[in-house]
């Protein structure tokens, strides 16, 4: 498998605004995925702002296949937590089961 990223992210909660409230996040240990656990947006961003990386994951056929590399994408109002550039005020994790 590899080492895909630092963490990596297999649910999402999203608010109304669509803005992340929490990740479902794992580590990353090169051969094995680490037992996840919920982090809020802040932890997240701040991971992401320290230049930590993150990777998107699923499930399919009992397994995780790696998904998408995660962005902090800078916008006139702040910051969106995205898995493609673009400039938007809402965040997008795309294919990411959404949890609650």
């Amino acid at each position: 498998m590899g080492k895909w990223a630092d963490y990596l992210i297999s649910a999402v909660k999203y608010d109304s605004d669509r803005k992340i409230v929490q990740i479902r996040q794992h580590d990353d240990i090169s051969e094995d995925i680490g037992d996840g656990e919920l982090v809020n947006r802040d932890i997240l961003s701040t991971n992401l702002k320290k230049g930590r990386t993150y990777c998107t994951i699923f499930s399919s056929n009992s397994t995780w296949k790696k998904g998408d590399p995660v962005n902090l994408i800078k916008t006139k109002d702040g910051y969106s937590i995205r898995t493609d550039s673009n400039k938007v005020e809402y965040d997008n994790l795309k294919f990411i089961s959404e949890i609650w």
